[in-house]
């Protein structure tokens, strides 16, 4: 599925989840997040509906909290192969996010601890390229067989999931 791509190359990544809240094609109460990696981070372009305001026209901090975190796990999934859980995150709330406005969340991989663990960073911009909100969370990384013990995911899930993240090895 992944393969060493020039930075400069953004490749669409096949939605894993189609009943996510964040990325789910089918949930159709979410955000409907799309995807891609250039093999060194992962983006989302987006614009987030009204009907996700807070205040006056404002995005909700929850929401923009969600979409931080989905641009993070992205890239915890898709740029080491693994299964992730989030341990924790912060976020840092920089200028206000209009509903129905233009933005573009960029994901990477800021630290490698062991097998087990990544610290992983995300950033969004508004149309005008301006920081919005940032964010570092840790993740907690698994094999197949260890997520598997988890019971989150129905095996047959589990095993799909597995070769869309294996495929071009």
């Amino acid at each position: 599925m992944i393969n060493n791509t020039s930075e400069n190359v953004w490749v669409p990544l096949p939605r894993l989840d189609k009943d996510c809240f964040g990325c789910g094609s089918e949930n159709h109460s979410g955000l409907r997040m799309t995807f891609e990696t250039n093999g060194s981070q992962i983006r989302s372009r987006l614009t987030v509906p009204s009907r996700f305001r807070g205040w006056s026209k404002l995005v909700h901090g929850g929401v923009i909290s969600t979409i931080l975190d989905e641009t993070m796990s992205w890239a915890a999934i898709i740029l080491t192969k693994r299964f992730i859980l989030t341990k924790k995150m912060t976020i840092q709330f920089q200028r206000p996010i209009y509903v129905e406005s233009a933005l573009c969340g960029i994901g990477s991989i800021k630290e490698l601890t062991g097998e087990r663990r990544a610290t992983v960073t995300a950033e969004l911009f508004d149309d005008q390229g301006r920081l919005c909100a940032a964010s570092e969370g840790e993740f907690v990384l698994y094999t197949k067989d260890q997520f598997a013990k988890l019971d989150i995911l129905q095996a047959e899930y589990l095993e799909t999931m597995a070769a869309d993240l294996h495929g071009d090895e």
